[in-house]
């Protein structure tokens, strides 16, 4: 078997089907020859635009590094999913030949039920800061998707403009900004990335951020819904140690009125134990862990269907055909709420 015909193999280094590991399946199909198992994604996109033939191995809807792929224009890509069609990843890990395991592969999908990044408060502002910037790369750059999975998105100016509700060349502008500053630099393919500094500087963002949300919902009483937009509002007036003095004095919290970690090393520790409300085990009591924070339509929709961070709700149940996820919350109430509301939820096994 010539090394061209073998399929290059992207896994997954977390989901399972059917009680088979994805990274099981990839150590099978690497052994028995059928497939060259590499986990560097630049090796695998310059192989790609050399004519391999790639295969992503998912091991949930996800369809994280489908999407990884996707996201680089490897055009050549098949996606092979353990949760689709009627083989389960034994039978996948058991393929006998090339052809077998490309019958089992399929066109690239998305899922609906990632934790879906939209634009939120920040795009409503008519003057944007380089932390909104920064806060705007962070949450396209590492989005969290079903699994819990976080993953390292290629993030273009285009996306940012589109979160941030302004034009092109006004990103642009503050992009080259912030690459002057030494915090981004462009990939290959002129994506943005974050330098380490950038990582840092990113980070000390969100920890404000998250402590003034704390302080705006702690102290000045505003709404789960409202607490996020006041927090920007006044995040200008607090510079030097002014939100690590706020943070001493509301007693050192260590997370968000919406569930998110003060520290963003904590909050993406923990997000591999996380699972978007859609994919939330059948029968399984969850509690919330996390709401998506940045749009207030959306926490207030989620409030009045009785979602909120802490809460727990049983019976999850989704209907795919009519899009809508339904569950029983306090008092056992049931509601629905669509296939999109649901994934800006995080859920942990209660």
């Amino acid at each position: 078997m010539s090394t061209s015909r073998v399929p290059i193999l992207l896994p997954c280094h977390g989901g399972s089907a059917q009680g088979v590991r994805a990274d099981d399946v990839a150590a099978a199909l690497e052994t028995s020859g059928l497939a060259e198992l590499v986990g560097d994604i630049e090796a695998i996109v310059a192989a790609a635009r050399e004519g391999r033939e790639v295969i992503a191995l998912d091991g949930c809807s996800a369809s994280c590094q489908a999407r990884l792929l996707d996201a680089r224009e490897v055009k050549t890509l098949r996606t092979l999913n353990l949760t689709d069609g009627p083989q389960s990843g034994e039978e996948v890990a058991r393929s006998s030949s090339v052809e077998e395991l490309e019958a089992a592969s399929g066109p690239v999908k998305r899922s609906r039920r990632a934790m879906m990044v939209l634009p939120g408060e920040l795009s409503s502002r008519s003057t944007h800061s380089h932390e909104d910037y920064l806060l705007a790369l962070d949450m396209l750059t590492s989005p969290v998707v079903e699994c819990g999975a976080l993953v390292d998105a290629p993030t273009f100016a285009a996306h940012v403009a589109h979160m941030l509700g302004v034009s092109r060349p006004a990103a642009g502008e503050m992009l080259g900004r912030l690459a002057d500053a030494g915090y981004i630099r462009r990939g290959p393919h002129k994506d943005v990335l974050f330098t380490p500094e950038g990582r840092t500087a990113a980070d000390a963002a969100l920890r404000k951020q998250r402590i003034l949300e704390r302080f705006a919902f702690d102290t000045l009483g505003y709404g789960l819904d409202e607490c996020y937009e006041q927090a920007r509002g006044i995040a200008p007036s607090f510079t030097g140690d002014a939100p690590e003095r706020v943070w001493a004095a509301l007693g050192r919290p260590d997370r968000c009125p919406h569930g998110w970690p003060t520290d963003p090393e904590r909050a993406r520790q923990e997000a591999r134990g996380l699972v978007s409300l859609a994919a939330a085990p059948p029968s399984t009591p969850v509690k919330v862990e996390r709401v998506d924070e940045t749009s207030r339509d959306r926490l207030r929709a989620l409030l009045d269907s009785g979602v909120s961070p802490g809460g727990q709700l049983a019976d999850v149940t989704v209907n795919e055909a009519a899009e809508l996820v339904t569950f029983a919350g306090r008092g056992g109430r049931r509601s629905s709420i669509s296939l999109a509301l649901a994934g800006a939820v995080l859920v942990r096994a209660a």
